[in-house]
């Protein structure tokens, strides 16, 4: 597996594991979803991600 593909699915794992930022990230619209996804390439560590998911409903996009 690929990182990318290893990147997205860990952000849907923590996705799960926080529901805030995943009723968050469900009422975005595909513009923002994608500038979310657009970030993740540059979170290098788990810990990143993971930190990018938990204070995701407070983005500004």
């Amino acid at each position: 597996m690929d990182q990318a593909n290893h990147q997205m699915e860990t952000f849907g794992t923590l996705l799960r594991q926080y529901p805030q930022s995943s009723r968050f990230y469900n009422s975005c619209t595909p513009q923002q979803r994608q500038a979310i996804l657009e970030q993740l390439p540059k979170l290098t560590s788990q810990a990143q991600l993971q930190g990018f998911v938990e204070h995701l409903p407070s983005a500004a996009l």
